[in-house]
This record gives C-alpha cells, structure tokens and sequence, in this order.
C-alpha cells in the first residue's frame, strides 16, 4: 500500500501542472486557436503566478489545519474540472484568464500537504527513499501528461487534447479516493504526517539580514529562469526553423520531461566530481551560456532536423544545473533555527519567472518577430552571467564564515548550541 501511494502520490503530481505549463508544448496551438498574441499567452501564467504569491502564506497555514487526502483529492479534482471546462471553452482567451486565475487558489495548501505526506509515508528515516520514488513517477507521468494528449491532437485538434488531460486528471482523483488514507488511518499504522519547518515570522528580519538568504533566492532565479525557458525552443523551431508545430510539440516533450534523466547527475557533479555546489554552478552556467549562444547562428536556411535535435541538448545541462539549485545552501551557514523561513521567502525572489518574464518574452515576439528569439536568448545568456556572479558571491560568505569573518545571528546574538549548516 505504501507504494500504491507514492504511484498515486506521483501521478497526481505529474499532471496537476500540465494544464498551467500546457504552453510549453502547445505553444503555436494555442496562440492560432485563441487569436491571442505571445504576451497575451504569457499573461495567462503571470495571472496564475501573482494569485499564487499573493496567497503563499495562507497555503501552508491551511494545510496545517486540513485533511491532508482531503487537500489532495480536491487539488486534483478541482483541476480536473477546471480542464474539462477550459476544453469547452477552449477558443475563448477571457476565459482562459478565468481559468489561469482559479488554480492557484484551488491548489493553495496542496503542495504544503504533498511534502508533508511523502516525507512521513514510510516514516523519517525512509522520506528520502520516499522522495526519490516520488519524483520518478512524478516524471514519468509528466511525459505521458503532455505525450497522450499531443498524440490525440493529430487527430482531434487542441481541445481533443485539452480533453484527454482532463480524463487523466480524472484517473488521477480516483485513485487519490481510492489509495490515500487520511490522517487517522495513518496514524492507527504509527505514521504520523507533520510538516517541513513552517514559515515564522519573528524570523524573517534575521533571514533577509544575511547574506545566504540573498544567495539563495538569486541563486534559485537564475536557475530556474534558464530551465524554464528552454520552452521557448518550441516557438523558435515553428517561426524559425520553420518545422511543423506538431513536431516541434513532440521535441517539446523530450526536453521537459526526457531531458530529466540526467537531473542526478547534478547531484554527482556537485558532491563527487567538484565537491561543491557554487563551482558546479560556475561550470554548468558557463555551459548554459555558450549553448544558448549557438542558436543566435541558427536561420531558415539551417538543416531542421539538425537544429530540432540540438534544441534538447541545453536542457541536458540545465536540468542537472537545475535540480541541486537548493544544494547551495551548505555553503551559506545558515542558522537552522531559521532555515525554514529563509528558504520559504527565498524562493518567492524567482517571481518574475512565471510571473513577469512570459509576458514580457511574448511582447518581444510579437513587436521584433523572429528578433524577439535573439533577444530572449540572449537574455538568458545574460542569467547564466548572473548565476555564476551569484556562485562567486557564495564562495565568498563561505570563505568569510570559514575565517570567522561573520556569523548568522538570530536575535541579534548566535545561539551557542546552534549548528550551521
């Protein structure tokens, strides 16, 4: 049982997204049946994204106080009437604003109560274990969340597609019904579901004074700026290269889901082989950069099939860069009395990635044309800039805090039986 939900667990977490992200494989479909421009596509997510900032302490809270079957089941049910709505009114942009706007809200304490069930299904000394499991099916039912669909759509169009991902969210709700147990029966099972060390307040001044905190929420932005927008490979291929928007969905896939494969081998290049986070860093950005430098030379008249298969090749070092972004903190010596709320306010500095930058890398499209790839890639050559800055910055504070140089305070005084991490 406790694998039948760690599957349940990873199938719903694999396709309750695909409806916010199902630009990134539907990228043209979308625009040509909604009569949207690419900043109007865009917005749909900075809607989402501003909903969900504005709303991230109250997801936590509620999620202490909720059911946390309950939460889940009604996450992915919820979605999964959204889906089948928007499949209705699947050419209306004004509602898909709608749409974008409501799930957020609907998923507001479902990711605080997901962690809390994975990290205590098999007890403390197994959520590791847990975890790992969790995220390979995780990854394997987000591939067949946009493969299946993509699939249809040949056959019925984007609303056949937008159709079948509401039958696999479906599929998704019952077996959370069916193969989660609440919190009593875990407990009768001595399972005991607890949270991660929540979000406190009287910490956060301590938490933005150090420097770690500043680290870690750049860090996290240039990271994830790069893996999220390798998505744009997908317009790119149709409007430059000038392939079948169905083919270039299909390529879409491989990059955002078969691309993950090589996600641990981040882990080995910063514990084994650099036996440090911020020198991975440095390496792997400066990879990044060059890989996005090199379609700046791509045109019309570059071989397709050449071009689609180099397009998958960034996300090769982008998801192993990527997926150790939060390794960094070793580095930082950062109290863990705080640890919890700086890493829970960090994260909301990389806001402008779904919130801002979509809409913003829509508008260059649509106002230079194919120029607009040139500047977006260019962008984020600029990030891989700022990410290996911020790695250098890290090397720093951890030379600092290794002389004695500094040390994080809490209160305005270092606890003596602190240990920093």
């Amino acid at each position: 049982m406790k694998y039948m939900r760690l599957i349940t667990l990873g199938y719903v977490g694999g396709t309750i997204y695909c409806l916010m992200y199902i630009r990134y494989v539907f990228y043209d479909q979308m625009i040509e049946l909604m009569g949207c421009t690419n900043a109007q596509l865009g917005l749909l997510n900075t809607v989402s994204q501003t909903i969900s900032l504005a709303l991230f302490l109250v997801g936590p809270y509620l999620a202490d106080k909720l059911e946390a079957k309950k939460v889940i089941t009604f996450a992915i049910g919820g979605i999964t009437v959204l889906t089948f709505i928007f499949a209705v009114f699947v050419s209306n942009y004004n509602f898909a604003l709608v749409i974008w706007g409501l799930q957020p809200i609907i998923m507001m304490p479902y990711w605080a109560c997901l962690v809390k069930y994975i990290n205590n299904l098999g007890g403390e000394g197994e959520s590791g274990n847990s975890f790992g499991t969790y995220y390979l099916i995780n990854g394997l039912s987000g591939a067949l969340g946009n493969a299946i669909p993509l699939a249809v759509s040949r056959h019925f169009g984007f609303q056949g597609a937008v159709v079948t991902l509401g039958v696999m969210t479906l599929i998704g709700t019952i077996m959370a019904v069916l193969f989660l147990e609440n919190e009593k029966q875990l407990a009768e099972k001595g399972v005991y579901l607890k949270g991660d060390e929540p979000i406190r307040v009287k910490y956060i001044l301590d938490a933005i004074k150090w420097p770690g905190f500043w680290i870690l929420g750049f860090a996290y932005l240039a990271t994830y700026t790069i893996y999220s927008n390798v998505s744009y490979f997908n317009p790119y291929l149709v409007n430059v290269i000038g392939i079948d928007p169905d083919a270039s969905s299909v390529y879409s896939v491989i990059r955002s889901y078969g691309a993950m494969i090589v996600a641990p081998l981040g882990g080995i290049m910063a514990d084994k082989v650099f036996k440090s986070t911020s020198t991975w860093y440095i390496v792997a950005f400066s990879i990044s950069a060059v890989m996005f430098a090199i379609p700046l030379f791509f045109n019309e008249n570059s071989n397709p099939t050449l071009v689609s298969i180099y397009s998958v090749l960034p996300s090769l070092v982008v998801f192993a860069l990527y997926s150790v972004t939060y390794s960094i903190m070793r580095e930082l010596h950062v109290n863990p009395i705080v640890a919890g709320t700086l890493i829970g306010i960090s994260g909301k500095i990389a806001f402008p990635v779904d919130g801002f930058y979509p809409a913003m890398f829509g508008s260059w499209i649509d106002k230079f044309g194919n120029q607009g790839f040139t500047y977006i890639f260019m962008f984020l050559i600029g990030d891989c800039i700022f990410g290996i800055l911020i790695a250098l910055w890290a090397k720093k504070l951890d030379r600092d805090c290794k002389a004695g140089k500094k040390v994080m305070k809490v209160g305005g005084k270092v606890p003596s039986n602190a240990f920093y991490i």
